[in-house]
């Protein structure tokens, strides 16, 4: 199988494909980061408060940390895209696509 080089189909176009897979996981991990410790912080204040129902607050923390999870299926999802015949557009489409699941989780 030999690469496929045209105005089509440039060299550098893997890179924004793999640039849109990076930026679903990494982004998507920090918002998971984020809400996990925004969580934690409700977690001790319920503690606190209300220790009989700390069990039940640690729903959001859980909840949180599957944000993570939604970035790298987008992240195997884009990669599973990119083959010898990869389009610029198609490029693109995956590094917006990726911005797209890493914002909307932060």
């Amino acid at each position: 199988m030999s690469i496929v080089v045209s105005e089509i189909c440039p060299a550098y176009s893997t890179f924004y494909g793999f640039l849109g897979a990076a930026c679903a996981l990494i982004f998507a991990n920090f918002g998971s980061c984020y809400g996990a410790a925004k969580a934690g912080v409700g977690v001790c204040v319920m503690g606190v408060l209300h220790p009989a129902l700390i069990v039940k607050s640690t729903i959001p923390t859980i909840m949180a940390g599957i944000l993570g999870i939604y970035g790298l299926i987008a992240a195997i999802i884009i990669e599973m895209g990119i083959g010898n015949q990869y389009t610029l557009y198609a490029s693109f489409a995956h590094l917006s696509g990726g911005l797209c699941v890493g914002y909307l989780n932060e």
